[in-house]
């Protein structure tokens, strides 16, 4: 239901010539939450994962790795403590060494580099002070765009570039970011993070919603974002709302790129780098 994801659509076809309308994962999240909700307790998957109208090249490829991991019993500090000892890591492999992770909230970043109070604005009623803050800093918008993608202007022009090459966890998303993520017990926020390692996005990972009352709320949102958008609109996963009661709180998941690690700790520049076979190589020939 994710309103930024664009899938590969396709059709399933039996052999009678009935057809099934499909679409490639752009994660295996879902699947793997009905696995915890099944009983598993840590579990992860390297899996190949899909993702439409992204750009050629650069730190994008349509076709990518990823990893995903899941543990009941623990939350997004802790995830935030794994994934800082698996990166660093992974970089020891390469004969490289990480500067210290540092670790920021959103509000912090707004108040900083955009001078907005993210505590100061109700759930759902932040288009004025985005609107504002993207009039006085010279940003344009779109007569089309949602909160989330007023929020995303301000994130990437204002916000982003400073956050420098040294590890820098970002938590703390606001609750039009939530996406699948717990709530602070203020409410204000989802506990969510993404990793940024030489200003380059690695992962996103959450305090998982366990709510199935909740979830749907969120699904319907999504979905009506999805149709204003044009993008096709999904079915509610029923088995997933289901499961989810079934999973203890607190758990936690992170999805990280595997290609984008790769390409990092190797000191590559380009994605293309690390790849057998980039969509690049292939559509600009």
């Amino acid at each position: 239901m994710e309103p930024n994801l664009v899938p590969f659509e396709t059709n399933v076809i039996e052999p009678d010539g009935k057809h099934h309308h499909a679409g490639l994962i752009t994660s295996p999240e879902y699947s793997m939450k009905k696995l915890l909700g099944l009983g598993m307790e840590k579990i992860f998957t390297l899996a190949k994962v899909f993702r439409n109208e992204e750009n050629l090249g650069g730190t994008h490829n349509p076709e990518f790795t990823m990893l995903e991991w899941y543990r009941q019993g623990a939350d997004y500090v802790a995830c935030m403590d794994e994934t800082e000892e698996l990166v660093t890591d992974i970089y020891a492999a390469f004969d490289r060494v990480l500067p210290l992770f540092r670790r920021a909230r959103v509000r912090d970043l707004f108040l900083e580099y955009v001078g907005i109070d993210l505590d100061l604005i109700t759930a759902g009623c932040g288009d004025p002070a985005y609107s504002e803050a993207l009039r006085r800093h010279g940003i344009r918008r779109d007569p089309s765009d949602t909160e989330s993608d007023l929020y995303y202007r301000l994130f990437l022009a204002l916000v982003e570039p400073k956050l420098g090459t040294d590890p820098i966890f970002v938590y703390d998303y606001p609750i039009h970011q939530a996406s699948l993520s717990r709530l602070t017990t203020d409410g204000k926020y989802g506990e969510r993070f993404e990793l940024y390692v030489d200003g380059l996005e690695l992962c996103n990972a959450f305090t998982e919603l366990v709510d199935a009352d909740e979830q749907r709320r969120r699904f319907f949102v999504e979905a009506e974002e999805r149709r204003a958008l044009g993008k096709t609109v999904f079915p509610v996963d029923e088995e997933l709302l289901a499961l989810l009661p079934s999973v203890r709180q607190p758990t936690f998941g992170n999805a990280l790129g595997v290609d984008r690690l790769h390409m990092l700790a190797t000191g590559k520049t380009a994605i293309d780098d690390v790849l057998l076979f980039p969509a690049n190589h292939f559509f600009n020939a």
